[in-house]
């Protein structure tokens, strides 16, 4: 952890949730059969998850899955191959344990979702909105007589740390509403690297 970070920019973090912003989604906010071929299970060892590094990047290319092990705490890239493009470590939802049910239960979701846009953003840096809450997601939370939320995306970090300086810090800290959130430099990968063809899995 990085020490010198001033106790009220660190304050801001707890303050600073994504989720707030929303945008209407697409009628059909669930994969569609053209992608279906993508969704099979990437079959990997499971030390390409347990990996603490904040972003470590393989080649270039397009990502045809993200898969984000939220128990890891990382979010990996892969092609339509299956190879590995990129690694990333992510903070969650302040309650990160458990699907997201319900607006402002501050968890991530869990699920295959797809990518409905790709930003900038003042707040985040950039930002990457995903298709939550999906068919299942509004059934759930219907079942429970509850609102199942929306606006969850990868996003970057706050402006007081855009160059980097308390990575280490808000990366050791499941710090947002919901979202996941990594570095700008993972940012910045992940941007290039993702279309609204590229699937996401969000594992538990």
């Amino acid at each position: 952890m990085k020490k010198g970070i001033p106790i009220l920019l660190i304050a801001m973090i707890v303050f600073v949730g994504c989720g707030g912003k929303k945008k209407p989604l697409p009628e059909d906010s669930n994969i569609t059969e053209q992608n279906s071929s993508i969704i099979t299970v990437i079959e990997e060892e499971d030390d390409i998850f347990n990996w603490q590094q904040n972003d470590e990047i393989f080649q270039e290319g397009i990502a045809s899955k993200i898969v984000v092990v939220k128990s890891k705490r990382v979010a990996v890239l892969f092609d339509e191959d299956g190879n590995m493009l990129s690694r990333h470590r992510i903070s969650l939802g302040e309650h990160p344990v458990g699907p997201k049910r319900e607006e402002g239960d501050k968890k991530t979701p869990e699920g295959v979702y797809h990518i409905v846009d790709i930003r900038r953003d003042p707040k985040y840096y950039k930002e990457i909105l995903i298709s939550y809450p999906n068919r299942e997601d509004i059934e759930a939370s219907r079942a429970l007589g509850v609102k199942p939320g929306g606006g969850i995306t990868f996003h970057a970090q706050v402006p007081w740390n855009w160059d980097g300086h308390g990575d280490d810090y808000t990366l050791s800290h499941d710090w947002t509403i919901g979202c996941m959130a990594m570095t700008n430099k993972g940012m910045d990968n992940v941007w290039d690297s993702v279309n609204k063809d590229t699937i996401v899995e969000i594992r538990e």
